[in-house]
């Protein structure tokens, strides 16, 4: 059969949304953290637009805003294709290892946002293959996870070989974090909610007696995505998300503890003002997907918050009455066998450690 030229937007006709997406006008846009679509087509070449946001520049000679661009990725049959970071407000990209040489095949197309939400947001617009007809959305799979998390959840600075290299968005990588690797291994459809420094009564604070407060994921859950830029002149916290119309986590996995730690510490007062916090954040959590089973999973950067979140799942059990929530535990990273990420993030290893464990978990629920 003869290839034609097929050129097409991402909307749902033609790709499956991943995580929280929404189309605007002639593009998709992409937020959080393994944000994207996936789609499929029989032939070769493919082209993909992206679309920058207010961190980027046309004049190469302006100097580039200090906030970090959104890094994305373009995986085909399970290889990335292309890793790059948005410094344009348009690039236009033609795939490498897919030409007009290689035999027409059915492939199947990832790209995802790799870098979280508060530095940059992205557009995927108009794509090209050349193919034996147009391209189809990839089929829903049989579970749906959501993740809600900080750094840990986004991949911060997994791609650096030590703790000593600053962070950037280009070092950042959802595609090697727990989440993303626990959803693999179940064959999960994904959603990230995960902001770097984030928590429950406080963000990360180098001071125990000041909270960060302007750090607080609560105000972030039910809302599209939150970030310092726009994205043709539009603040992604002004629009809400709306669950009512959307697809059903069957399970939900929430990651956070680590930077209210920062402020905890050895406190009483501290520790039980996180619990009530965690159990408040349970119950909106689960107002908003009642099916939904729900994961307490907490430890890679350090346990000590653990017992107050399992504590918390049981006062969440007792006064709700819904039992399908639970606590694991997982394994604080060791650096000495397995390295750092940046600024003493988990490595690749600590992440896959951690998403062994977790998949596991799920597995036997």
């Amino acid at each position: 059969m003869e290839l034609k030229e097929f050129c097409f937007l991402p909307t749902n006709e033609y790709v499956k949304p991943l995580g929280r997406t929404f189309m605007l006008d002639d593009c998709r846009v992409l937020s959080l953290s393994g944000s994207g679509v996936e789609f499929k087509y029989t032939g070769t070449k493919l082209t993909v637009t992206f679309y920058g946001d207010s961190t980027t520049v046309t004049d190469e000679n302006v100097p580039q805003p200090w906030r970090d661009q959104t890094r994305v990725a373009v995986i085909v049959d399970g290889i990335t294709q292309l890793d790059t970071v948005i410094k344009k407000p348009k690039e236009v990209f033609e795939v490498c290892g897919l030409d007009e040489c290689i035999p027409a095949a059915e492939h199947v197309v990832r790209i995802l946002k790799l870098s979280e939400p508060r530095m940059s947001t992205a557009g995927l617009g108009e794509m090209q293959i050349l193919a034996k007809g147009p391209a189809e959305p990839t089929p829903y799979k049989d579970r749906y996870i959501e993740f809600i998390g900080d750094s840990i959840t986004c991949g911060y600075g997994v791609d650096v070989p030590n703790e000593l290299h600053p962070f950037s968005t280009g070092t950042e990588n959802v595609t090697k974090s727990f989440s993303y690797r626990t959803a693999a291994k179940l064959d999960a459809d994904f959603s990230m909610v995960s902001y770097s420094g984030h928590g429950l009564i406080s963000g990360y604070t180098p001071d125990p007696n000041v909270p960060k407060l302007e750090e607080l994921i609560q105000p972030y859950y039910d809302i599209f995505a939150y970030s310092y830029n726009t994205f043709r002149g539009l603040k992604m916290e002004d629009r809400s998300w709306n669950f009512a119309s959307k697809r059903k986590p069957d399970i939900i996995v929430i990651n956070l503890g680590t930077n209210d730690d920062s402020y905890v510490q050895q406190d009483e007062v501290k520790r039980q003002s996180f619990g009530k916090a965690y159990v408040a954040f349970l119950e909106k959590v689960h107002s908003l997907n009642p099916t939904s089973k729900i994961v307490v999973a907490f430890g890679l950067m350090g346990d000590a918050l653990f017992e107050t979140e399992q504590e918390a799942v049981n006062i969440f059990k007792a006064n709700s009455g819904f039992e399908q929530v639970y606590a694991v535990r997982l394994t604080p990273q060791d650096p000495e066998v397995n390295g750092y990420g940046a600024d003493y993030h988990p490595s690749p290893v600590s992440h896959e450690i951690a998403a062994c464990e977790l998949s596991e978990f799920i597995r036997n629920l």
